[in-house]
């Protein structure tokens, strides 16, 4: 199989975020966390090493949100019925996603406190 054209291989990449925000509602409130803090980063004037750091949690948390969807959707297809070792599965892949965006905060909250107080 001849692996597609560079440019083609971004168009689905970029198709495939855009299903995301169009489908999953957590992926669009961790968007909307991501635009907060980018306006956070601006209006704070947030150091360049400080604003890396909340781009990389934000990021980390958007990546491991679609990766997480990918094994909901994945397991969807293997077992479309109710099955205690899928949920497992998808309950795990959900606390992967639940256990970054309480890293994330917690690092909003040390990094966001030496510019609020």
């Amino acid at each position: 199989m001849r692996k597609p054209a560079i440019h083609d291989s971004f168009w689905n990449a970029i198709k495939g975020i855009i299903w995301i925000l169009k489908s999953e509602r957590n992926f669009q409130i961790e968007v909307f966390a991501l635009l907060a803090n980018l306006f956070l980063i601006v209006y704070l004037k947030v150091s360049a090493v400080d604003a890396a750091i909340i781009l990389m949690m934000c990021s980390a948390v958007l990546s491991l949100e679609i990766l997480n969807t990918c094994v909901e959707k994945l397991c969807d297809v293997i077992q479309p019925k109710f099955d205690a070792r899928i949920k497992i599965i998808k309950d795990v892949a959900a606390g992967a996603v639940l256990l970054m965006a309480i890293s994330s905060l917690f690092v909003g909250i040390l990094i966001y406190s030496k510019y609020l107080f």
